[in-house]
C-alpha cells in the first residue's frame, strides 16, 4: 500500500508541476481556480468538493472525459494515453474500494500502467514505476533480501535496575469461530488435509481415495471447476469439512470457492480478471480492443448481453469503474463504494475473458 500510494503521489505532483508551467503562461497563476470555477458550474453533478491540481483521479477525469479541457495542451490527446488514464483510474478506484489485500502483483499492474503512461507522455513517473516493477520481480523470484531490521534502543523498555529488556511481545490466538472470509480472499486457518485434484477429463478427485467428488458437488461441476481453475491455483488443491475449497494463487493460500453454495450476500466472489471496459454511446466496450459486448457473444446470447449492457450503463458516471471477476460478478466502483450490478456467464460476457 506504501509502494503504490508513493508512486501515484509522485505520479500527480509531477503531473501537477508540468501543467503549471504549461497553462500558467496561457492561462495565469490561477488557471486551476480558475478551470475548476468553470467545470463546476458546466457540471456540478460530477465536478463537485475541494479539488487539488495533484490528483490523478481529478485531471484524469478531465483528460479522459471533458471535452474542452485544459489537460489536452499538457499530455497528447492520444488512443494511448486515454486509455492508460482509464486504466490508471480504474485501478485506484480498485485499491480504494474493492477490499481485498492488495498483492505484489496488484502492485506491478499498476506500475505497468503508470510506466507506460510516464514513457508516452514523456514524463519521469516512468523512471521509479520500472524500478518497482524491478524489484517486485525480484521479490517474487527470490532474488531480493532485505537487509536485516536493527532494533533501535529507544525502542526497549528501561527496567527499575536501570538495564533495559527487548519489549514483550503479545501472541494473539486466531479466533477459532470466525467466518470464512469472502471467495477469493486469503485462507483463514490451517490447511485442510485432504487434498483434490482437477483431472484432464474435467473431473476433481479425491487424492488420497481417488473417489470423485461428484457428489459432493451442488450445482453443475463444470462450472464449479472453471471458477476453482481460472484463478490458475499452483499444484492441487484441498477442501475442507465445510466444503471450502482452497489453493496456492501467486503464493498465497487462497479460498477459491465451495462444493456447496457459495454464501449469500457476496458482493465480489473470486478474482478480478485483469481487463478494463468503458461505455461509449450506451454499449459496453473492452478498452483494449474496442470491441461491443453484444456484437461478441453467440446470437443465442445477445439479448442476455444486451440487457448487461443496458444495466452498466444505467450505473456508469465519469470516473466510475466496471470490473469482473472469474465468478461472472459485475462490479461497479466508484467513489462511494463498491456494489454488484450484474452477474455474467462466459456465453454472456467477451469471449475468453473470464477464463
Amino acid at each position: 500500500m506504501k509502494g503504490y500510494f508513493s508512486l501515484m503521489r509522485g505520479f500527480g505532483l509531477e503531473f501537477a508541476n508540468r501543467s503549471h508551467a504549461t497553462l500558467a503562461p496561457l492561462h495565469g497563476a490561477r488557471w486551476f481556480d480558475d478551470y475548476v470555477a468553470r467545470r463546476k458550474q458546466e457540471d456540478p453533478v460530477h465536478v463537485r468538493g475541494r479539488l487539488s491540481p495533484a490528483d490523478p483521479s481529478f485531471f484524469l477525469k478531465e483528460f479522459r472525459h471533458a471535452e474542452d479541457t485544459v489537460y489536452r495542451d499538457v499530455i497528447p490527446n492520444t488512443p494511448d494515453l486515454r486509455v492508460l488514464s482509464k486504466k490508471i483510474i480504474d485501478i485506484r478506484n480498485t485499491w480504494m474500494h474493492f477490499g481485498d489485500e492488495p498483492t505484489v502483483m496488484h502492485l506491478r499492474e499498476a506500475a505497468e500502467y503508470l510506466r507506460d503512461f510516464g514513457t508516452k507522455a514523456s514524463m519521469g513517473v516512468a523512471g521509479p514505476a520500472t524500478r518497482m516493477i524491478k524489484r517486485v520481480d525480484r521479490i517474487r523470484t527470490g532474488q531480493y533480501q532485505p537487509a536485516a531490521v536493527q532494533t533501535p534502543a529507544s525502542s526497549t523498555t528501561p527496567t527499575s535496575d536501570n538495564t533495559a529488556e527487548p519489549p514483550v511481545e503479545i501472541p494473539l490466538e486466531p479466533l477459532t469461530d470466525e467466518p470464512r472470509p469472502p471467495i477469493g480472499s486469503i485462507w483463514r486457518g490451517d490447511i485442510p488435509e485432504r487434498r483434490i485434484r482437477v483431472t484432464r477429463t474435467r473431473d476433481v478427485v479425491d487424492i488420497a481415495t481417488g473417489a470423485s467428488l461428484r457428489s459432493e458437488v451442488v450445482g453443475d461441476l463444470s462450472e464449479k471447476l472453471r471458477r476453482w481453475i481460472s484463478a490458475r491455483p499452483l499444484g492441487d488443491l484441498w477442501v475442507d469439512r465445510d466444503g471450502a475449497v482452497g489453493g496456492f494463487v501467486e503464493g498465497q493460500e487462497r479460498l477459491l470457492g465451495y462444493t456447496g453454495e457459495d454464501p449469500e450476500g457476496e458482493t465480489a466472489r473470486g478474482f478480478l480478471v485483469r481487463r478494463f471496459y468503458d461505455i461509449y454511446d450506451g454499449r459496453l466496450i473492452d478498452l483494449d480492443s474496442g470491441s461491443v459486448l453484444s456484437d461478441t457473444v453467440q446470437e443465442d446470447c445477445a439479448e442476455r448481453a444486451r440487457k448487461i449492457e443496458d444495466t452498466v450503463a444505467e450505473a456508469m458516471e465519469p470516473g466510475g469503474t466496471i470490473r469482473v471477476t472469474n465468478y461472472g460478478d459485475v462490479l461497479y466502483l466508484d467513489e462511494t463504494g463498491t456494489r454488484r450490478i450484474a452477474f455474467a456467464t462466459p456465453k454472456t460476457w467477451f469471449p475468453g475473458h473470464l477464463g
